[in-house]
């Protein structure tokens, strides 16, 4: 009952993400990535879990919500549906790729890279056109996390990622990363009333346990830790702890909200997977950070 009561387009991106977290989870053991992890380097191993997820929900969008994605590519482009379709289907092969470490390296280059055109194409043009809304500035800058993030997992993964050019990489990973989560320490503080992590426009709902502490909380590490990441200081220790603190947030925060609203993309999994999202963001910057006696 509960099932059928589900929108058919909900019930997909479930069934993408469920099985994408399967599919990572059944990795991180047969590789022998679990046994060989120690301490908080097993919570960096779910950073390609947590990110690959959601964008495999997000991309069965591109087929459910056709009119919808492409009512957003900009008005420029042609062969709108044929965009929303075509980036759909790569987000898909994408989050498979990055969970089975299959052409990983490739699949998080074009994501970092697919996320930064979001960003230049259509959320700095939407900030710029409505400076009053903060929406789409946080939009903007939650991209722009997400682009870091896949961007230091590219770098993670080069053959040499201690190279010159992977050492680059990081750096602007880092950057991406940092930056944004500094906004979003004040933006939670600000704004206490509305949910915390990604600090978009919807209010905490009342049933949250904690409520407006999580803002609080989330707010002065997303500061700490946003500052080290900024100046280049402790900064495996420093995305680490903030990935942890992400985690709590979504655990306490956005699970009851995707359990409470199952039935809806956009007031329920949405806001979950985006969290998570950007939750995976931070850790796979974490695995990309030089250890403190590497440095």
């Amino acid at each position: 009952m509960v099932a059928a009561a589900i929108p058919s387009d909900v019930k997909w991106a479930y069934l993408a993400f469920t099985l994408v977290f399967v599919v990572g989870l059944v990795t991180i053991f047969a590789r022998g990535d679990w046994q060989r992890a120690q301490g908080l380097d097993r919570l960096i191993l779910f950073g390609p879990i947590f990110y690959a997820a959601p964008l495999a929900a997000f991309a069965t969008e591109h087929f459910t919500q056709t009119k919808i994605i492409a009512s957003i590519v900009p008005k420029w482009m042609p062969w709108h549906y044929f965009w929303a379709y075509f980036v759909g289907t790569c987000f898909i092969l994408a989050a498979l790729s990055l969970v089975t470490r299959i052409r990983a390296r490739l699949a998080a280059s074009l994501v970092a890279l697919t996320m930064f055109l979001f960003v230049a194409l259509m959320y700095i043009p939407a900030t710029l056109r409505h400076p009053d809304n903060r929406i789409f500035g946080t939009i903007a800058l939650r991209e722009t996390s997400f682009s870091g993030g896949a961007l230091a997992f590219a770098a993670f993964l080069s053959d040499a990622w201690r190279n010159r050019g992977a050492r680059i990489m990081t750096t602007v990973a880092r950057y991406f990363v940092a930056i944004p989560v500094l906004f979003f320490s004040y933006l939670q503080v600000a704004h206490a009333n509305y949910v915390p992590g990604v600090p978009l426009d919807r209010l905490t709902p009342a049933y949250i346990v904690g409520h407006g502490l999580w803002n609080y909380l989330g707010g002065a590490v997303y500061a700490v830790a946003g500052i080290l990441l900024l100046i280049g200081k402790q900064t495996r220790a420093a995305a680490t702890w903030l990935g942890a603190t992400v985690l709590l947030i979504e655990l306490a925060v956005y699970i009851p909200i995707a359990v409470v609203d199952r039935a809806s993309l956009d007031n329920g999994l949405n806001y979950m997977a985006d969290t998570l999202m950007f939750c995976g963001a931070v850790l796979l910057l974490a695995g990309a950070m030089p250890r403190e006696h590497e440095t």
